[in-house]
């Protein structure tokens, strides 16, 4: 009953009703989410071999990543140095894996510090990848990476997150081939 308006940088904005036929109040809206980039990308791989590229966390497949490794008493899911080729490093937790459904794999996770530190408060991120069942080439999986940041995130951070996404699935299909 409420009209929806889904703009191209991820935000949902409500229009409020009309107050009287043929007239409308001026425009009030609520960004609900501004701080949402999405990307995805199909790798010609199947499902577990690309799972197993991604889930130990050590992004051996990414030209930008120069070193990873997992802290000792890190939490259950644990905690990640990833040490970058500019020289940046930044923790990552893992907060979430789940292979619970046949067919899709996913892993969350927040960073929790930057050396040099980030022009934003938080950011969380999420892959999920999903064996493509119905191909007639050889077998393919569906990723989906996301980053959801805090609200004092500017547009040319999340600009920057979509094309070094953008980056990591060139990075993830060359190394596989």
């Amino acid at each position: 009953d409420i009209p929806w308006v889904h703009s191209r940088c991820f935000s949902s904005v409500r229009a409020e009703r009309p107050v009287e036929t043929g007239t409308q109040p001026p425009f009030t809206g609520m960004a609900v989410n501004p701080g949402y980039v999405s990307e995805s990308a199909v790798v010609p791989a199947p499902l577990d071999a690309v799972w197993a590229l991604i889930s130990p966390m050590t992004f051996k497949f990414s030209k930008r990543v120069s070193q990873a490794t997992k802290e000792e008493g890190g939490g259950p899911l644990g905690t990640y140095n990833v040490c970058y080729a500019d020289n940046t490093v930044q923790t990552l937790r893992v907060t979430e894996i789940s292979e619970r459904l046949p067919n899709t794999r996913s892993i969350g996770m927040e960073y929790i510090s930057s050396d040099p530190g980030m022009s934003y408060a938080a950011r969380m991120d999420t892959i999920v990848l999903k064996g493509i069942t119905c191909t007639e080439g050889p077998p393919s999986t569906y990723v989906e990476f996301s980053s959801d940041f805090s609200s004092d995130a500017s547009m040319e951070v999340l600009e920057d997150s979509k094309f070094k996404k953008h980056e990591f699935f060139k990075d993830l299909c060359a190394f596989i081939k």
